[in-house]
């Protein structure tokens, strides 16, 4: 019985190997080596570089600077988005000054723009926050590999 258990154990213990390979242009993923230029793929949880080849805690690192530009392509978005609404509704609230509007009106829309103003700040707060945690993972993986290396 502990010969079994430990078979078993055993055999999902082992992590399988994952090539890319890039074919006619096409970025394939294989448990077997697809070309003569296949590249093993480190499957790990990003943020777990051991000590390993550079290849595995440059992977890492990249997966962190690809989510990372990620983010930043989020959070230029937000802040288009932001624009875009602030200023339909400040034309909005600019045609009604024209009209000789009524005060609570004008005080509408002005709540409106403040209350979405503060919303994609609320929101991009946060991206940056995760933002500057992605960087701050990228520092701590670079100097855990130095550290490795000099050892």
């Amino acid at each position: 019985m502990k010969f079994w258990s430990l078979l078993l154990l055993g055999a999902f213990s082992v992590q399988a190997q994952v090539y890319k390979c890039e074919i006619n242009g096409v970025v394939e993923f294989s448990q077997f080596p697809c070309a003569t230029e296949s590249e093993v793929v480190d499957m790990r949880p990003v943020g777990t570089a051991q000590a390993g080849s550079p290849g595995e805690f440059r992977q890492q690192v990249d997966a962190l600077k690809r989510r990372s530009r990620f983010i930043e392509f989020q959070i230029s978005r937000l802040e288009q988005e932001k624009r875009q609404q602030v200023d339909e509704l400040k034309s909005e609230q600019y045609k009604l000054r024209r009209n000789f509007p009524r005060a609570e009106e004008l005080a509408a829309i002005a709540q409106r723009i403040e209350r979405i103003e503060q919303s994609y700040d609320d929101k991009i707060s946060t991206e940056r926050a995760t933002l500057r945690g992605l960087q701050a993972q990228v520092v701590n993986l670079e100097r855990q590999y130095a550290q490795a290396n000099q050892n």
